[in-house]
């Protein structure tokens, strides 16, 4: 253990303060504690302010649970077998500990950043950590290292049975929150430095032309139920208009035009918020006059059953038709952009019109410029066969 002495130095007449040295490994370690004292009020021999100063008392508390922090820093590293430097010693030392779990500081961040972040990233945010505290109940903040990066990923893939590109995701959020402790000093190095997150290129559900044209004869023909009428008409809405369901459901009418309409997406109204405009198609303009009759204010989409309840008839419309892909209402707007690029191979335009705020968001549909260097090839080589 090492030998903490505490010494007073004077800066100003009779006044000083009292400094911490000690060695660590032959280097020293000083700093100041910022007790201020004057010179007769200290005693080197007791390691403490005397009664000649009225506040010794406390002064004399700030002293002893300096040292007391500081040995807890050198117990735990004897403990852990880990080397300690100067430089290590005082990362640890000033590290604060208001946070009992990992987690608890994570949940800290959010509200601190909330301003910044779409409800929408919140509440995945929520479902990682949920999954994190259940794999590591009582993780201290300090305590998550490659190996327990490791531990959760694999509690990902094999106990909850999530996919790569899922686990993935999770494993990016949680690098989130561990450079934000890093960064704050609760870490003494980057879990992450070394540990690598795969880009994964996600799976797409979509419509082609085909299908798309089926589904619109289905809903004009005024032969379902109710509900189920009322889910496609929104499904179509969403496939013709580019829009995530989030966004339709906060469309106005006041900001449809004769030609296009405009809106912000909600997913960016905290980080980038820009008016993004996308012009209106034929097939979109039928299905808004059937929504909105001669309404001229208000939102859009009023009345309508909540999204679970239309994906579940979603499920059994596309039984009916013959359609055997797994369709939501997010699968509209996959659509859009898969059918666009295909007729237009116009990337940018897509951006703009999908609101994205990078391009690697569009690259998600690059399966159709693909598909469009194939078919290239074989038209321009067809006549050597």
């Amino acid at each position: 253990m090492a030998n903490v002495k505490f010494q007073y130095r004077e800066y100003s007449g009779n006044s000083g303060y009292i400094w911490v040295c000690f060695y660590v490994n032959r280097e020293k370690v000083h700093f100041s504690t910022k007790v201020e004292v004057k010179g007769a009020a200290w005693s080197d021999k007791q390691q403490a302010v005397t009664a000649k100063d009225p506040y010794h008392k406390d002064k004399n508390l700030i002293i002893e649970s300096i040292r007391a922090r500081i040995n807890n820093v050198l117990v735990k590293y004897r403990l852990k077998d880990r080397k300690l430097t100067r430089e290590t010693f005082l990362r640890a030392y000033r590290r604060p500990s208001d946070f009992d779990t990992f987690v608890d500081f994570a949940r800290y961040h959010q509200d601190k950043i909330s301003a910044r972040e779409a409800e929408s990233t919140r509440k995945t945010e929520d479902v990682v950590l949920t999954k994190l505290q259940e794999c590591y109940p009582d993780m201290a903040i300090d305590e998550l290292d490659e190996d327990k990066l490791d531990g959760f990923f694999s509690y990902l893939m094999r106990d909850l049975g999530n996919n790569r590109n899922t686990a993935m995701k999770n494993m990016t959020i949680l690098k989130k929150f561990a450079r934000a402790a890093w960064r704050a000093g609760y870490m003494e190095e980057d879990p992450f430095r070394n540990w690598k997150i795969q880009k994964t290129t996600p799976s797409i559900t979509y419509l082609d032309e085909e299908e798309l044209k089926l589904l619109l004869q289905i809903y004009e023909s005024g032969n379902l139920s109710l509900v189920k009428h009322q889910s496609l008409e929104v499904f179509l809405f969403l496939a013709f208009s580019s829009l995530h369901i989030g966004d339709a459901l906060a469309l106005q009418l006041e900001q449809i035009g004769e030609r296009s309409f405009t809106y912000y997406r909600k997913k960016l109204e905290t980080r980038n918020p820009h008016p993004i405009l996308v012009p209106i198609c034929e097939p979109m303009r039928r299905i808004l006059q059937n929504i909105v009759g001669v309404r001229r204010k208000g939102k859009v989409l009023i009345g309508y059953p909540c999204e679970q309840t239309m994906n579940e008839k979603l499920k059994l419309i596309m039984a009916d038709a013959g359609i055997s892909k797994k369709v939501t209402l997010k699968v509209a707007r996959h659509t859009f952009a898969t059918i666009f690029l295909r007729k237009t191979r116009d990337l940018a335009a897509l951006k703009e019109i999908m609101g994205h705020s990078e391009f690697r968001e569009t690259l998600v549909y690059a399966h159709v410029m693909e598909e469009s260097k194939v078919e290239g090839v074989d038209i321009a080589f067809q006549g050597f066969c």
